[in-house]
């Protein structure tokens, strides 16, 4: 009979490659555990954010989702972000706002956006700066940016009686689109005429001075602009009719409704829209319109936005 050997198995090698085996699952099981203790998911969901929140966070810039995780969950975070001019400097103020006009009622955030962004959360004429002269045509001027101290521009030309009610002056960029825009008019069946014009810082001091006399600084701050603060002082703006209609009629004529459609296409735009009170700090004024240029004109007019939040988010920002 033959007795074969049985051969004896090293347990060496195969302890080493079960070790092996472990340590490398033991150090794909601690990445995957760093990995999610340091991921965004994970550490908003300890800011307090649910899993629908946290899915919305993640679709926003990285600044953004790393403010989400160093402060405490936020309400009113995730509505700001989503609002489409919001703008990031003003964050702490639209949060200031909501707490001091909301409280616990539903909070409008697209009006907390727009009002915070052309600085409506202050009273008018606090927190006021003095506009960027740079821009030229595009200079913004409201209760909240100034001209410079009793500013003058130099190229005032008078408006011919064809055009405008006597006495009327503006700048000679102004003068010659508003004569392509009445021309434009003509063509449609309609006539323009301008009844107010540029107004220098002393004969705005005596408007303004006088509503405020007459009818108090409420009344006045509704219905005028102090001086340094009005676009009349720019010579960018007219006051534009049709003959025989006034403020109060102005608004229900065709040729207002031609002007509001229109005045794009020769540079102007309607700058005191009705519904915007709040925005732009002035009652609605069909009759007023500001000279920007016709490519920007255009733009803002596709907006749907008033100058003040067009230029907040677009030119300021």
């Amino acid at each position: 009979m033959y007795y074969t050997k049985k051969r004896k198995i090293k347990k060496g090698p195969i302890i080493f490659i079960a070790v092996v085996i472990f340590i490398i699952i033991l150090i794909i099981v601690c990445i995957n555990l760093y990995k999610h203790y340091t991921s965004f998911e994970y550490k908003l969901g300890e800011a307090g954010y649910n899993e629908k929140e946290i899915k919305e966070i993640l679709k926003f810039d990285n600044k953004y989702i790393e403010y989400a995780i160093e402060n405490k969950y936020e309400d009113d975070f995730i509505p700001l972000l989503k609002q489409k001019y919001f703008i990031w400097k003003n964050y702490d103020r639209y949060i200031e706002y909501i707490n001091d006009v909301y409280g616990d009622k539903k909070v409008d955030y697209e009006k907390v956006v727009s009002l915070v962004n052309v600085g409506a959360d202050n009273d008018p004429y606090t927190h006021t700066k003095k506009t960027d002269m740079d821009k030229e045509y595009a200079i913004l001027v409201n209760k909240y940016n100034s001209l410079p101290e009793k500013y003058a521009p130099d190229d005032i030309v008078e408006m011919s009686n064809w055009y405008a009610y006597p006495d009327n002056r503006i700048r000679q960029t102004v003068y010659d689109a508003f004569k392509e825009m009445s021309e434009g008019a003509k063509e449609s069946g309609y006539t323009l005429i301008v009844n107010s014009s540029y107004r220098s810082y002393e004969e705005q001091k005596e408007i303004y001075d006088d509503y405020e006399r007459n009818r108090g600084k409420e009344y006045a701050d509704k219905y005028a602009a102090r001086p340094d603060f009005s676009e009349h002082q720019t010579g960018l703006s007219l006051d534009i009719f049709s003959p025989g209609a006034n403020m109060s009629n102005f608004a229900d004529t065709e040729t207002y409704k031609w002007l509001k459609d229109n005045s794009y296409k020769y540079g102007f735009i309607l700058r005191y829209p009705l519904g915007k009170e709040d925005i732009t700090g002035y009652n609605y004024e069909a009759w007023h319109y500001r000279y920007l240029g016709k490519e920007l004109a255009k733009k803002v007019y596709d907006s749907g936005l008033t100058y003040d939040e067009y230029y907040a988010y677009y030119l300021d920002k």
